[in-house]
């Protein structure tokens, strides 16, 4: 191997080493798929180049070349590939510092030949992270060590792998492979403005009246600085009637600054010949120095103060050994009746600067926990133990009881901080959402809770893994405590060997808390004709430098194609708040827009010499939903969300289409029994209809403990009373019963209870039964008689949702009981997931779960609100549709594929599907109008098909992101081009004949 020096003196490492053999690379013919053969050559042409062969005609799925990394930590890996036209991804593998295993199809142009890729890792991880993954992959997947999706330096192994399509020539060439690390952390000299004034007022400077000797009266006010464009402060003092002192001071302790060299700035006075100081070191020791001499000529003069210079003199508190240490936490320039001859005077300064070293590195850990001694400052509930490591452990018996444990608090401030820990898991986990969860929550110096940041969960069975998250902590923060709980599973959860640090690597002057996009309409979905403003709010620490208050914006399509691009906006110190807080408005050209099209607005502020602070916010502008049209009932889509009480979800729900609603209705547990419907009123305005879950739910999770069969029958029977007439859809019985035994039989008992009291009232009430797998035990004990249809939930591979049915219409055969099925729950375990991957799979879940004979289908799922804006890219956060960061709804790209796959199935029914040989699936819905949807994709590729249609007629192809494209069918064929991205083909059939 070796180095190439580049510019900013990083060490570019080769991973081609022509004087090794095969370059130091090895070959692979993946070896869990047997039948593959395959080799590596080495070729020395124009460079040394990689040629990787593979043969799969008895089998086999991939051939892979595979390099062991340098002990370094990765920035970039960049390397030219040659693959056969046609040919639009190369899958690789980078395993990370845990053993990670990162699976990513890199995009590439399907024109084949030689084609040059840079793949940023630190930078990809990080939008990953964020929730907004750059597109430059079109698929991802992880799995073993940390597990997490996140890039845990250093990387140990590359990995290229080829399949069938890649090699349908033969063989790939890989050449000029190069691994840029991330750059050495280093001390950085910085210049920091400390004259944090402006129109605002004085800052973060303060008045200090020197009390403690009263008397003497003074003033702190904004003047003209040393240049035209500045403000400066002007300290006035009087000291007529007594007093020693006054003066002005402020902090700087939020800076991050390893060491202070020297505080710039510049003075003028007409009358003062010294004043005195008073500097605070890193180690909260007061330095004070009087006699500061200055000339007294009413110009500015520059002055440089050297807190070394000053220490040694009088001094308090901190480290109190007349050394200085570190940085200026503080500075106070004070006059005194030594000042000046007069007792009347005043003193400018402006310009004021701290000349620092700021330092890339993490401070040692603030906090550890090894469970090797003494760990009772730990509070538990439920079955907790500690014995080298703390074990959370539950039955399914124990299901319904808490089971969680608190860490002592431990105190730590604001900043960035790394939490890492290692855990494993041995649960029942059916999804994601069955997991155990760590998170930490913070206190101010009440002991208030702040805010709680999740930190990880982890699910099914797994050997030890790390984590390691990064977390901002609020300025209030005072303190801290680690939380672990088990969440809906039950088994074990164990995490060893906590610890939490603070990085002092910040933004030398953090002034932008956040930026907020918001509109004034229902999740930034325009109508066509309206206005495409935007309001932008940047709440700031402190004022923003009069260069940095400008907004830089473009907006962009999926692919990340800017598509406008305007002038910068100003941005305005907003009146009357009680907070810095700056803002801007904006406006986006529509006729530059697409309706139907996905866009995200990026923005970001500047911050002077750091990196621009950035912000994103999806939209779209599109019809009214076409499902409107219709009653609700004839539109097969639900919804239900994570809290289905909550209003912004209806109004989001409705925007998208979406007509029959989840909501959370029940009935108290007492006599009488009374029924309960949050939400009804919303439904109601928007003229849909609601299906609403019952109590055998709290059975299913507790069994008869707060339930009784009286208060299942006579509340059911209440609650259809009350609201029956109201725009009942259908009752869903559960959801998500887990256990065997007597478990099933007193759920099956519930549901009995339940379905007999609904019949009762209304035999036409349609009752969907609980969500459970194809489980025969349930069918055993007969709740097959108890429901008019089935429900399941999907959230693996889209194949797994036919194979479920067909399971289910085994056992329906084998029971003499054969009903429709329903699905209240597909979705996908999005996090780290691109949202190009969640659009994807909602389409074809909900296409093949249709053509499996499906009667509703629910996406899950909507929102849930993040008012301080912590959640986006966690577990939860990564299953909404829309982005609700600040609560500033705005739709993902699944958001808009889920509105036209609902708005172009409609009322349509599923009538034909074809497969072809080439791999293409196309799937036929018709209504009784003959108007005909075709939704195809192949996930082999691109390919180029021809679709039956109607002869001449107008074929509508939209894409993934809702970019629609009208095709004139000349003949009764049309030929599109389709990939692993489905795209959604409508047309009209006059005749209602649709082949």
């Amino acid at each position: 191997m070796c180095f190439v020096a580049t510019a900013l003196g990083q060490q570019r490492a080769s991973l081609i080493d022509p004087q090794q053999k095969l370059g130091g690379w090895t070959f692979d013919n993946g070896k869990e798929f047997p039948g593959a053969v395959g080799h590596l050559e080495l070729k020395q042409e124009e460079m040394p180049t990689l040629v990787l062969h593979g043969d799969f005609s008895k089998g086999g799925m991939y051939v892979q070349a595979a390099k062991h990394l340098p002990d370094i930590p990765i920035d970039t890996v960049t390397f030219e590939v040659n693959v056969p036209r046609g040919v639009e991804k190369l899958t690789t593998r980078l395993i990370d510092g845990t053993g990670q295993c990162h699976q990513l199809n890199i995009r590439l142009g399907d024109k084949g030949g030689w084609q040059q890729f840079t793949f940023p890792v630190a930078r990809y991880f990080a939008s990953l992270e964020a929730g907004a993954p750059m597109d430059i992959v079109t698929g991802y997947e992880k799995w073993s060590g940390a597990n997490d999706g996140r890039w845990h330096q250093p990387g140990k192994l590359l990995v290229f792998l080829a399949g069938r399509e890649a090699l349908k020539e033969g063989n790939i060439a890989i050449r000029n492979v190069m691994l840029l690390p991330t750059a050495p952390k280093v001390e950085i000299a910085k210049s920091i403005r400390l004259d944090d004034v402006g129109e605002e007022g004085t800052g973060t400077w303060q008045y200090n009246n020197g009390n403690e000797f009263p008397g003497a009266k003074g003033s702190l006010v904004i003047i003209e600085g040393p240049r035209s464009d500045e403000h400066a402060l002007r300290l006035s003092a009087d000291f007529s009637a007594g007093g020693r002192y006054v003066g002005v001071r402020s902090s700087f302790a939020q800076l991050d600054v390893k060491q202070s060299k020297s505080i710039e700035l510049q003075v003028r006075s007409d009358e003062v010949k010294e004043f005195s100081l008073r500097l605070v070191d890193s180690s909260d020791q007061t330095h004070q120095r009087h006699g500061i001499a200055m000339v007294a000529d009413g110009q500015w003069h520059a002055m440089t103060i050297d807190p070394v210079q000053i220490a040694g003199g009088e001094h308090w508190g901190g480290a109190n050994d007349g050394k200085w240490h570190g940085a200026v936490k503080l500075l106070e320039v004070m006059l005194n009746g030594r000042s000046s001859e007069s007792p009347m005077m005043s003193l400018d300064l402006g310009d004021i600067r701290m000349e620092a070293i700021v330092e890339g590195e993490r401070s040692r850990s603030a906090w550890t926990e090894g469970f090797d001694g003494d760990a009772t400052g730990w509070q538990t509930q439920g079955d907790v133990r500690i014995d080298s490591q703390l074990s959370l452990q539950r039955s399914l018996e124990k299901l319904q009881q808490p089971t969680l444990a608190d860490s002592s608090l431990f105190p730590v401030q604001q900043g960035t901080w790394e939490f890492a820990y290692r855990w494993r898991s041995k649960l029942h986990s059916p999804d994601n959402s069955f997991h155990g969860a760590v998170s930490i929550k913070t206190f101010d110096v009440d002991g208030n809770l702040l805010a709680t940041f999740p930190l990880a969960i982890g699910y099914g069975e797994n050997d030890w893994e790390q984590v390691s998250k990064l977390v901002k902590l609020p300025a209030k923060a005072k303190t801290a405590q680690w939380e672990v709980q088990l969440n809906k599973a039950y088994g074990q959860f164990a995490i060893d060997d906590l610890s939490a640090a603070r990085l002092v690597v910040q933004p030398a002057e953090p002034s932008v808390e956040s930026i907020r996009i918001a509109t004034k309409t229902v999740g930034n979905l325009f109508y066509p004709g309206d206005a495409i403003e935007f309001q932008v709010t940047v709440p700031t620490t402190k004022a923003l430098q009069p260069s940095d208050r400008e907004l830089q914006w473009e907006v962009r399509d999926y692919q990340g194609k800017v598509v406008a691009r305007p002038t910068d906006v100003a941005l305005v110190a907003a009146e009357g708040k009680r907070q810095r807080e700056y803002q801007a408005n904006l406006s986006v050209e529509a006729s530059e827009l697409n309706v139907g099209q996905f866009y995200e607005l990026h923005v970001s502020v500047p911050q002077g010499e750091g990196n621009p602070i950035t912000e994103f916010s999806g939209f779209a502008i599109l019809p009214e939903a076409a499902s409107k049209q219709y009653r609700p009932e004839q539109i097969p889509f639900t919804i239900r969300n994570w809290d289905s009480r909550i209003g912004d979800y209806f109004y989001l729900a409705d925007r998208l289409g979406l007509r029959m609603m989840g909501v959370w209705g029940g009935w108290s547990n007492k006599p009488p029994y009374k029924p309960h419907l949050p939400g009804l009123d919303v439904v109601k305005k928007l003229d849909a209809k609601w299906v609403t879950g019952t109590p055998c739910s709290q059975v299913e999770d507790e069994g008869f403990k707060s339930v009784t069969e009286e208060s299942l029958r006579e509340g059911m029977t209440n609650f259809l009373e009350a609201y029956s007439d109201q725009g009942l859809a259908m009752i869903a019985l559960g959801n998500e019963p887990h256990g065997k035994g007597q478990v099933v039989l007193d759920n099956v008992k519930a549901y009995k209870t339940v379905y007999e009291a609904v019949k009762a009232f209304d035999p036409e009430i349609h009752v969907i039964g609980t969500s459970v797998e194809p489980n025969e035990e349930y069918f055993q004990a007969g709740y097959q008689n108890y429901l008019d249809s089935y429900d399941f939930h999907i959230y693996e591979h889209y194949t797994n949702v036919r194979r479920t049915m067909a399971e289910y219409r085994e056992l329906m055969r084998k029971y003499g009981a054969v009903k429709p099925i329903h699905s209240t729950e597909l979705g996908l375990n999005s996090q780290g997931q691109a949202r190009l991957a969640v659009a994807v799979e909602l389409i074809k879940k909900c296409t093949v779960f249709f053509a499996e004979g499906g009667e509703t289908v629910s996406w899950f799922t909507i929102m849930y609100p993040d008012k301080d804006g912590n959640a986006r890219g966690q577990f939860g956060d990564a299953h909404c549709v829309f982005d609700c960061k600040f609560n500033n709804y705005n739709p993902r790209l699944d958001a808009v594929a889920y509105y036209h796959m609902i708005n172009s199935l409609a009322v349509k029914k599923f009538q034909a599907e074809k497969q072809h040989p080439d791999g293409t699936q196309e799937f036929l819905f018709v209504d009784d109008q003959g108007e005909c949807l075709k939704v195809v994709w192949n996930d082999n590729g691109k390919k180029i098909v021809d679709l039956g249609v109607a002869a001449d007629a107008k074929v509508d192809v939209i894409r993934i992101d809702g970019l629609r494209k009208r095709i004139d069918a000349n003949r009764a064929l049309v030929s599109i081009e389709v990939s692993g991205e489905p795209v959604l083909v409508l047309y009209r059939q006059p005749n209602k004949a649709a082949k």
